[in-house]
């Protein structure tokens, strides 16, 4: 058994597709690819097919990261081959090469967010970014239960910058995701919008890449 990372691109159309129809999809991808996989052991076997950190609905990705492991001796450009050849629309196999770090060591997350423009959108938007107050609610736990919690989405940027191109007002923003805090970019801009008072027009996100905690490519 080993274990491998299949590096995936999700745009289009397939930014619809939610965590478990990827899950549906990576699954039929694999079993159509005739790559063996390996199994859990216990009572109920499954096989390990692992997404790093799902990505939000509506989101477009660079690199999604999924987990395999592996039976029998398929080279990495041998899985490659077979699952480019079954993925459907939308979704492309961007690289597949030996797991060198784990998941939980996924700290930030690098997005493109392209906003319609406005006049003074852009200062507007720096302005709330600098104020170093932005609320707002995210679902949470207290106890047992799920309870919404005030979180200020500043303490969770790693950095941002914003510019203005081709009619539109471009976000590039590190922001916190993983196991102990995550910031959805659709959380920070209902923030922004709440901060601003605009209605933000949001043409496209797009997850670049997912960082470690030294900023440091995963």
């Amino acid at each position: 058994m080993r274990s491998i990372r299949v590096t995936l691109a999700k745009k289009g159309r397939a930014k619809y597709l939610s965590h478990l129809d990827m899950q549906r999809c990576m699954m039929r991808a694999v079993r159509r690819a005739g790559i063996e996989l390996w199994y859990t052991e216990g009572f109920n076997p499954h096989p390990y097919v692992t997404f790093a950190l799902p990505l939000p609905l509506g989101v477009e990705s660079e690199g999604e990261p999924v987990e395999i492991r592996l039976e029998g001796d398929a080279t990495n450009e041998d899985v490659f081959r077979a699952l480019s050849a079954v993925m459907p629309e939308g979704i492309e196999v961007v690289s597949v090469q030996d797991s060198t770090a784990k998941p939980n060591e996924i700290a930030f997350a690098q997005y493109q967010i392209v906003l319609q423009n406005a006049p003074g959108l852009a200062d507007a938007i720096r302005q709330a970014l600098a104020s170093g107050d932005l609320p707002a609610e995210k679902l949470g736990k207290a106890g047992r239960k799920k309870a919404l919690k005030q979180i200020n989405c500043c303490d969770l940027i790693g950095s941002a910058a914003v510019e203005e191109t081709n009619g539109a007002v471009e976000i590039n923003a590190v922001l916190a995701a993983g196991s102990q805090q995550n910031l959805s970019p659709l959380l920070l801009l209902d923030a922004l919008s709440a901060k601003t008072g605009e209605e933000l027009k949001c043409l496209s996100v797009m997850r670049k890449g997912l960082l470690k905690s030294d900023y440091k490519k995963f």
